[in-house]
């Protein structure tokens, strides 16, 4: 009897790739190579070779990120919170993946998180602090280590948590945390966009937390929806001023807008993508 066969062959991130490649080291054997990993020293020439990677890594890390923060905005306006709130953490996440690789700096993996910046004689950095072991939270805790004081999401707290951790949390209540989605009730944070749809002013709501400035972001009644705004328009700026923004190709720009319903819902939010 005939069996099909599932393909399994999926893209890694070039700079992890050019990585492995510099140092001999196949995916399976990393594991076996982490001094070699640890202190091989970039060249001129590896250096520019791992700028241009990355250059193309933002492109692809920027593009996931806005297609689950599209995903999300639209999963809120269908009042599937669960999913929004999954989906626009995820857009979170991405899009501090583009901002690091626009700024030349490449997040490695060799059982834990390692920062790489890409400039001649560089070597990985990490840490034997265990919040740098998984892909997600080492990531976003070596993008804070970088940007703690430039990032203006990182300026205040909710409570006691950054804006990232107070994401990260909300989409570990819906993802771990709770037995069964909430639907067709919702975690209290939804409450004000709840509201909103119920009285037909979500795009008003989502345009006055683009021109908010910064305030919002660390109100609980805003934060699911304002940190990822403002996050989103943190990374557009560092696309342009990179200059890879254009290299977002057309056939995606236009799959995005039709994700997130954007002309029939009168959004301008993510204008500054779709122009």
């Amino acid at each position: 009897m005939f069996q099909h066969k599932m393909s399994i062959n999926f893209s890694r991130n070039r700079a992890q790739l050019f990585y492995e490649n510099l140092i001999g080291a196949a995916p399976e054997d990393l594991i076996n190579m982490r001094e070699e990993f640890k202190n091989h020293m970039l060249t001129i020439n590896e250096a520019e070779q791992l700028k241009t990677l990355l250059n193309k890594d933002a492109v692809d890390f920027f593009y996931n990120g806005v297609l689950s923060f599209s995903e999300g905005i639209d999963a809120v306006f269908q009042k599937r919170f669960s999913w929004a709130t999954i989906k626009l953490y995820y857009a979170v996440y991405y899009l501090i993946r583009a901002t690091l690789a626009s700024k030349e700096i490449a997040i490695l993996r060799c059982r834990s998180m390692f920062r790489l910046v890409a400039r001649a004689g560089e070597k990985p950095y990490g840490s034997t602090n265990r919040k740098y072991n998984t892909t997600h939270e080492g990531t976003i805790n070596h993008y804070r280590d970088m940007f703690n004081f430039s990032d203006r999401l990182l300026s205040n707290k909710i409570e006691d948590n950054d804006a990232y951790e107070w994401l990260m949390n909300a989409r570990e209540i819906v993802n771990y945390r709770s037995v069964s989605f909430s639907e067709p009730d919702c975690l209290e944070i939804w409450d004000y966009f709840s509201h909103c749809i119920d009285e037909g002013t979500l795009s008003n709501a989502l345009s006055e937390l683009e021109t908010d400035s910064y305030i919002m972001c660390f109100q609980e009644e805003y934060a699911v929806v304002a940190i990822p705004i403002k996050r989103m328009q943190q990374t557009i700026v560092d696309m342009l001023t990179s200059g890879i923004l254009q290299n977002l190709s057309e056939d995606r720009t236009l799959f995005l807008k039709s994700v997130i319903g954007y002309d029939e819902r009168s959004l301008s939010v993510l204008s500054e993508i779709f122009t």
